[in-house]
């Protein structure tokens, strides 16, 4: 999904129904949760991601890797977040109000329009009559045949046409299984359009088929929004001469860039748009596949570097990584710059996102140049031999040891604030919170500032959420 939005585990869940255009009581029941529940959780999907609806949260959400076709038998893990992470909460509180993409992305682009341009080259094979060939043949051959030029193919309309045949495959599966399979039929009693609704076996086959469609398709639909930018070149938005210019221009983009992208929002079938069977729905609904989509993606890509550019002159790379290292205490880490990101119950706070190359991610706070947080990469409770277990009261003195190590204030505080230790399987948090103090009517009123250290029973350190050095 994206960019560098971070979700919890169950947002994530209500995320991958979602897609699918399953509604909140379809959702519930999957999750076997209350309604009110996925209303919850919907709010802080689109809060996290600029949103306001479903459909624009359901154009702005891209995950997963290229499959080889929809009808390849291949299945992927999920890596799962820690539920102690979503338990603390991880919506990111920002003022942006339309949905943007990762900065760390659009520095990728070089590197992905190469791509496309040698899938391009290697899936057109043009071939052109070499002439000294035909001149050496010429002597024995009464005829020369010319071979008929392949027409050329932009690189966009090679993506949309991976994208149709991807559908095409999909569709083909949802006929045979229409012919062969568990179906009801009905009609829908407002439209009156045709509902073909599988059910059983059939119903789990056509839904893994539609999930990796929609795993390719969100692969394939953020290449065409590149190559798309490449071509457009877009002009860099002018510098304003004060702060207060700034905030106004910027409003404005966004106010300029919603009524761009209505089109693009409220999908309607035309030319640039794919009609996909949606399993839940149990009839065809329409895509956006074109420019149009790409424009509206661009735009809020462009707007989105404008905004992080001031932040993003403030950050030192190498002193950034150089602190990761020392804190991770493994001197030959590598680290990969991300982008530029919100803190996760930061109040706002700019972010430097590194990782590494367990997927690992690490967050330095813009501001203070100190380590807001570390999210690890692995399952929520990994495997930890027995003989490696080490007690509490040792886990308690390393979580104590690196929060007092990487935090500024926690010693200033630790009178004032709740804490709190919990272990579940192989992993423990230790935290000191400051939700007993009245913070209404600031920024840090829906999640008061807290500092956490998960720690495996091995005694490694897991995860870290530092956001007592945040506030003023």
């Amino acid at each position: 999904m994206g960019q560098q939005t971070q979700f919890s585990e169950r947002e994530r869940q209500v995320i991958e129904i979602l897609i699918q255009g399953k509604s909140n009581k379809q959702i519930a029941l999957a999750l076997g949760v209350s309604v009110r529940t996925v209303e919850f959780h919907l709010s802080n999907v689109y809060a996290k991601l600029g949103v306001n609806s479903r459909t624009e949260a359901a154009l702005k959400l891209s995950q997963g890797t290229l499959r080889e076709s929809t009808g390849a038998d291949l299945r992927e893990s999920t890596v799962v977040e820690m539920e102690e992470l979503a338990d603390n909460g991880e919506t990111p509180i920002s003022t942006r109000r339309i949905p943007m993409k990762n900065f760390g992305y659009i520095i990728g682009g070089l590197f992905t329009t190469t791509l496309v341009v040698m899938l391009v080259f290697f899936n057109f094979p043009a071939k052109v009559a070499d002439v000294s060939s035909a001149s050496a043949t010429s002597t024995s051959t009464a005829t020369v045949t010319i071979p008929t030029k392949t027409p050329i193919v932009s690189a966009k309309d090679h993506i949309l046409e991976q994208i149709r045949q991807l559908v095409i495959e999909y569709d083909q599966a949802v006929q045979a299984e229409k012919k062969n399979g568990n179906v009801e039929f009905s009609k829908d009693q407002i439209t009156d359009e045709d509902i073909l609704l599988f059910k059983d076996e059939s119903y789990i086959r056509i839904m893994d088929l539609n999930e990796r469609l929609w795993e390719n398709i969100n692969q394939l639909l953020p290449l065409y929004v590149q190559v798309y930018r490449d071509e457009l070149k877009p002009t860099p938005f002018p510098t304003q001469s004060s702060a207060e210019e700034s905030s106004a221009y910027y409003e404005t983009l966004i106010s300029q860039t919603e009524a761009y992208c209505a089109d693009a929002w409220n999908i309607e079938v035309n030319e640039e748009t794919i009609l996909i069977y949606r399993p839940d729905e149990g009839k065809y609904l329409p895509i956006g596949i074109g420019d149009g989509y790409a424009r509206c993606e661009t735009y809020g890509q462009m707007i989105e570097e404008w905004r992080a550019a001031p932040m993003l002159a403030k950050v030192n790379k190498d002193a950034d990584m150089a602190l990761i290292r020392q804190i991770m205490g493994t001197p030959d880490l590598k680290l990969t710059f991300q982008s530029i990101t919100d803190i996760a119950n930061g109040a706002g706070r700019g972010a430097t996102l590194y990782a590494d190359e367990t997927g690992a991610k690490y967050y330095i706070d813009i501001e203070t140049s100190r380590l807001a947080t570390i999210d690890p990469n692995f399952p929520s409770h990994p495997e930890i031999p027995s003989s490696e277990v080490i007690s509490v009261d040792e886990l308690r003195g390393i979580a104590r040891q690196f929060a007092n190590t990487n935090s500024l204030r926690l010693a200033e505080l630790e009178s004032l604030l709740l804490y709190e230790e919990n272990c579940k399987v192989n992993i423990c948090f230790f935290r000191w919170d400051y939700r007993n103090k009245d913070w209404s009517g600031t920024d840090w009123a829906m999640m008061p500032p807290f500092l956490q250290v998960g720690v495996l029973t091995n005694g490694q350190i897991a995860t870290y959420i530092n956001t007592l050095d945040l506030f003023k």
